[in-house]
């Protein structure tokens, strides 16, 4: 509520909903666009609670749609989504919305843009960790795959090696079995012995040791 009252908050608010109308109105303008995913990025890594308020969730995905192979915009927008999927209840607002789907569609799309790679994974990791209905719904499709390919293609990136380790093992609560038939486990023991995470990564250790429980 103090956070409601704070003056700098309501501006920030009113500035923020102000971009989202600036999108709707050059739509079709693609460095405009650009500029409003960065904003939203921008702003959700200190107050995703304000691109919401301000409408700026619908503003993100339309521009990925309308803007696929811009991949500085695409980048941003996984951000956005990430820092959304973190909120209490944000993974829940997401998934009414076709925001995993175009995050994948993404992926594919951009398959050579490492910074869409790594923030789109970090996106769909959020998204199993904070969601049961997300991590069903991924596990079921492609999600598993998506999550251990990017573990391999980046494997000394150590947020990429705590995410996909905190995600594997949501995913070896539904069936650990699967994920030891096609190498899950083994990806997951590489990145826990890897010299780069040895010392100085105690979070990529912990969720390493945290998956491998439940080999």
């Amino acid at each position: 509520m103090k956070m409601l009252e704070d003056p700098i908050y309501a501006r920030e608010v009113v500035a923020y909903t102000n971009a989202v109308q600036a999108s709707k109105q050059h739509a079709a303008d693609e460095e405009v666009q650009y500029s409003f995913c960065f904003a939203m990025a921008f702003c959700a890594t200190r107050y995703p609670n304000i691109v919401m308020k301000a409408g700026g969730l619908d503003g993100i995905l339309t521009a990925m749609v309308r803007f696929p192979k811009n991949e500085r915009l695409q980048a941003e927008c996984c951000e956005a989504l990430r820092n959304i999927a973190e909120m209490p209840d944000g993974a829940d607002v997401l998934m009414k919305t076709n925001a995993i789907q175009v995050v994948m569609d993404s992926m594919r799309m951009n398959a050579q843009a490492e910074w869409v790679l790594q923030e789109g994974f970090g996106f769909l990791c959020r998204m199993v960790t904070e969601s049961d209905d997300a991590r069903d719904k991924l596990f079921k499709r492609d999600g598993l795959q998506v999550i251990i390919d990017s573990m391999e293609t980046f494997p000394r990136a150590s947020w990429v090696a705590l995410w996909g380790s905190q995600a594997l093992r949501r995913f070896a609560e539904l069936d650990a079995q699967r994920l030891q038939d096609i190498g899950a486990f083994d990806l997951v023991m590489r990145a826990r012995n890897a010299k780069a995470f040895t010392k100085g990564c105690p979070a990529v250790q912990q969720a390493t040791v945290d998956c491998l429980k439940l080999a």
